[in-house]
């Protein structure tokens, strides 16, 4: 399997799934009865805008839902999430077109006949839809225009739930072609319902979960002004991960709210105890050197395939910005001994003072001939760029190359490493951004 298909296979179904039923509905009918006229162009149209965007919203509910499945499916949980997010938006528009194109032939007769359309009337089918659509404007709102606090964001997104569950009474009850072909109902119904219970095992599921794996902080060091280590014991369970991957964290303690973050791991894969250094991104990070030991934790995971453990036998290069680091430790801790691949780090921070692990990583590089630790200094050695790498490394073409960091900083190298030749599938970043 190559990387393109093992990266993609994820989007590739999911992609299947969202068109398969507009492909059937070509097929039910008459196209030359369906595209006549005007009128005939806009229902129709507003019939694919409607179909596709309740398949897209249905997909967008199952990829939101933190289950390993999805991780599975995807590469990785943050591509998920990445799919959810595009899958989300463009779901909402094709929704929000659904009941204006399908207006459009009430227009022949007036104006306020048309505007009364988007009027619910009660509780019919149609009504149903209206109410979805409102709902659905409003988290839209929230989600793009107000700047929220992520635990009052997170409440209000699950108000989703609420709309997807009107428009399926929407779809469900309507007069439509849905109604009318065996195929599209089973189909339509059938994937909205999955979703459903997805949403609800999830729901449910964080409950029992994270009860059962419970932590115990043991340890918690404030390395810097804004950056603090912790780690974590089981109490019982404890959960098996693979280096570079992260897991979400909630903890109970009273200097900080009860939602879940997620955080990468930087321990060794063959400890039970788990450890995160973190860097204050946000109102919640900010307040975790606030943490005390004897606190208890409760982790969710491991989530994700940002990791060398998926290319093995290959070269590598990694390359992490700042805090970006912290996956890094983790792979470099849990290299075999008798590893033979030949792997750079680059540790790009501002200056000395910010490179606090780097002492860790060297210890690491003693003790391991092909893993080398190069730090660079953009204070003393301006920002770090694809042709530094590649004067820095051999055969850097041929090489699988990870980068972690801040999203523009990722962005800008993996540019700039296609630009000189690396491919596209041999650059692997970790694309998940919360706000923590």
């Amino acid at each position: 399997m190559n990387n393109f298909f093992k990266k993609n296979i994820g989007w590739l179904i999911f992609g299947i799934l969202a068109l398969t039923p507009v492909i059937r509905w070509f097929l039910i009918d008459n196209l030359n009865f369906k595209f006549s006229n005007i009128s005939t162009i806009a229902t129709s149209f507003g019939q694919i805008t409607g179909l596709l965007g309740i398949i897209l919203f249905a997909l967008n509910l199952i990829t939101g839902s933190k289950i390993k499945i999805v991780d599975k499916i995807f590469f990785g949980l943050p591509d998920a999430l990445n799919f959810h997010a595009i899958i989300g938006a463009l779901g909402f528009c094709l929704i929000l077109f659904h009941p204006i194109l399908l207006a459009v032939r009430y227009l022949n007769f007036s104006i306020s006949k048309t505007a009364m359309f988007f009027v619910p009337q009660g509780f019919d089918a149609i009504s149903w839809g209206i109410y979805a659509l409102g709902i659905m404007i409003l988290l839209m709102v929230l989600t793009y225009y107000v700047k929220l606090k992520y635990n009052i964001w997170l409440f209000t997104h699950k108000f989703m739930i609420l709309a997807f569950a009107l428009a399926f009474a929407h779809i469900a009850l309507i007069d439509s072609d849905i109604s009318r072909d065996l195929f599209l109902r089973y189909y339509v119904l059938g994937i909205s319902i999955i979703s459903i219970v997805v949403y609800l095992y999830n729901v449910i599921l964080d409950k029992i979960f994270y009860n059962n794996l419970e932590y115990n902080i043991i340890r918690v060091d404030k390395l810097a002004e804004n950056i603090t280590q912790i780690e974590l014991e089981p109490k019982a369970k404890f959960i098996s991960f693979i280096p570079g991957q992260f897991v979400f964290i909630k903890f109970k303690s009273n200097n900080l709210t009860q939602e879940a973050h997620p955080f990468s791991i930087s321990s060794d894969n063959n400890q039970k105890n788990l450890e995160f250094t973190i860097k204050s991104l946000g109102d919640f990070t900010s307040k975790i050197s606030n943490l005390k030991v004897g606190g208890k934790a409760f982790v969710k995971g491991a989530f994700g395939k940002f990791s060398c453990n998926y290319f093995p036998n290959t070269d590598q290069i990694w390359i992490s910005g700042g805090i970006g680091i912290t996956p890094f430790l983790s792979m470099a801790r849990s290299l075999p001994k008798n590893n033979n691949q030949k792997i750079d780090l680059y540790y790009c921070v501002k200056n000395k003072s910010e490179a606090i692990l780097l002492d860790k990583l060297k210890e690491i590089e003693k003790n391991n001939k092909y893993f080398r630790v190069i730090s660079w200094f953009s204070d003393e050695q301006g920002l770090i760029n694809a042709e530094n790498i590649a004067k820095l490394s051999d055969n850097i073409n041929n090489k699988n190359i990870f980068i972690c960091g801040p999203v523009s900083f990722m962005n800008n190298l993996k540019l700039q490493l296609i630009k000189i030749g690396v491919k596209n599938n041999n650059i692997h970043w970790e694309k998940f951004s919360f706000n923590n």
